[in-house]
């Protein structure tokens, strides 16, 4: 059993708490939800039960935590460790190790576990999350994916009693993320673990859970099974606002228990060319037979590509499968074969201060491009690299797109990581580019920030700017692609339509699609017009 009673925290530093008045509790062998929109405290929080918050965090809190008979107050992380299993949002922030299976044997290292025993509790947890192709290799040379789960299998080689996992399938693609969740299933009902996730991306942790807990800034929280909750918030998954919409009740919470009914007008979409192939669409970038091998293994291999002005192409795949290397290939980071043509010009004739000048690149970790004290300074570093000058009043406003105008002054690196990503985006398009690669940009992002990123990628495209989107998020994808292109093992298996992308290739069908079988619907938006 876990209790929280009149849990208060506050940042040093800080004029408001992170959450107040707290109180819950969680029954062992169950799993619970954690949602809220960015900056609600959702890490926050999950930190409080391994002692890091206080202890590491700083700060004022007040309250009873109790987890398993241990109070990670008084006693810190340090021992709650040996009970509490945690994985970070960036998992990338923990590593000890540079090679997978070392950092996965770390723990039971640590423990003092014989070698013969932690040799086939390694073997045992690489086996069942599928990730036996990269046991030998670094982690450097691994996907964002990949190095998700490499830190989940760390977590759970140790044999917990209470799981901790900061949005764990925001880097999966849909079938690694289905058969990471019923493994961890399996260890609920088998082994009595104790979960508690937080994620964004409802729709694929739904099935899965006992209750959810929803904290919102300036609200109480609400604290309950699935549906209790879910009907009290805004901000769902499509199968619960398709739901509310048609007025089903009680809200079905897995595909499998939505009503056989139908809108009454159930057209069925057909599907337009979206006159891609028009020579009248100037191609901005071309790609032809790129390939790619790094350390004697083909990372990609006879890449035919042709991006329009004003496209916006979603590239989705397994993790693993290429679609990083694909994107810093176009910026010129990594030795290949083949062409890249940009706006006329090889890419090999350009040097790189050109290329930057036409292509704003987002990476996988917003991390990697935040330098400065402030968020606006985040701004001007970019406008200076560029030679660009905007007033104060210019850069608010372009803020408040981001809904960033009261972090203006923050510390990028304090921020949540949805926040951070959000200052990352910010600072990439500030100096307004032709093309924009985007590398799982609504990682960390609530429903409503995903919202406002679809209005202004919108915007971008409607201006004559390209966007080239890598994400395992198929339900954004559905909603922002003019075109799709799937990416496994290292080739195109498919270029075309999103809604043959997302109702004929199983492991991309969206919700709505699985709903509505045969109807080439794959957004509540489809449902609605219909």
């Amino acid at each position: 059993m876990i209790t929280i009673n009149s849990l208060t925290f506050q940042y040093p530093q800080s004029s408001q708490p992170v959450f107040k008045n707290l109180t819950f509790e969680i029954a062992q062998g169950s799993l619970t939800l954690v949602t809220g929109e960015s900056g609600s405290g959702k890490s926050t929080l999950l930190r409080c039960f391994n002692g890091l918050v206080p202890h590491f965090s700083g700060g004022l809190i007040s309250g009873d935590i109790d987890v398993f008979g241990l109070n990670p107050i008084e006693e810190g992380p340090e021992i709650l460790s040996k009970e509490v299993g945690f994985v970070f949002q960036e998992p990338e922030a923990q590593f000890i190790y540079d090679s997978v299976e070392d950092e996965i044997a770390f723990t039971l290292e640590n423990a003092g576990m014989p070698y013969a025993a932690m040799h086939s509790k390694v073997s045992e947890i690489i086996h069942q999350l599928k990730i036996e192709d990269i046991r030998h290799r670094k982690i450097r040379q691994i996907s964002g994916g990949e190095k998700q789960l490499v830190a989940i299998a760390s977590a759970l080689v140790g044999g917990k009693k209470l799981l901790i996992l900061d949005e764990p399938t925001s880097q999966l693609d849909p079938q690694t993320a289905d058969e990471l969740l019923s493994h961890i299933k399996k260890m609920k009902q088998e082994q009595g673990l104790t979960i508690i996730i937080s994620a964004h991306r409802l729709e694929r942790l739904l099935p899965y859970t006992d209750n959810i807990l929803h904290l919102a800034k300036g609200a109480d929280p609400i604290y309950g099974p699935p549906q209790q909750v879910l009907s009290q918030i805004d901000l769902v998954p499509p199968i619960i606002e398709i739901a509310k919409k048609l007025k089903i009740s009680p809200l079905p919470i897995k595909i499998e228990e939505f009503p056989k009914i139908s809108p009454s007008n159930s057209t069925t979409h057909g599907i337009k060319s979206n006159n891609l192939n028009d020579e009248t669409n100037r191609s901005i970038l071309i790609i032809k037979n790129l390939s790619v091998i790094f350390d004697k293994q083909t990372i990609l291999k006879g890449i035919n590509l042709n991006i329009r002005k004003g496209e916006i192409l979603s590239i989705i795949g397994p993790n693993g499968a290429g679609k990083t290397t694909l994107l810093r290939s176009i910026l010129g980071l990594v030795h290949k074969k083949g062409q890249i043509i940009l706006n006329g010009d090889e890419i090999e004739t350009l040097d790189f201060a050109q290329i930057i000048r036409q292509i704003a690149y987002l990476p996988q970790n917003p991390n990697d491009l935040l330098f400065a004290d402030t968020v606006t300074e985040e701004l001007q570093i970019t406008l200076k690299n560029h030679g660009l000058e905007k007033s104060q009043e210019e850069l608010v406003s372009f803020l408040s797109r981001f809904n960033l105008v009261d972090k203006k002054n923050a510390y990028p690196r304090d921020l949540s990581i949805g926040e951070r990503q959000r200052v990352a985006i910010a600072a990439i398009t500030i100096f307004e580019p032709e093309i924009i690669l985007l590398d799982e940009p609504t990682r960390g992002l609530d429903y409503s920030t995903k919202s406002a990123l679809y209005t202004f990628l919108k915007a971008w495209s409607d201006q004559g700017i390209a966007v080239i989107l890598i994400t395992h998020d198929v339900e954004f994808a559905a909603q922002i692609a003019d075109r799709v292109t799937i990416l496994e093992g290292g080739k195109i298996t498919f270029t075309g339509h999103p809604r043959v992308a997302f109702t004929q290739f199983k492991p991309y069908q969206t919700q709505t699609a699985r709903i509505f079988p045969g109807r080439n619907w794959i957004t509540t938006q489809d449902v609605v017009n219909n």
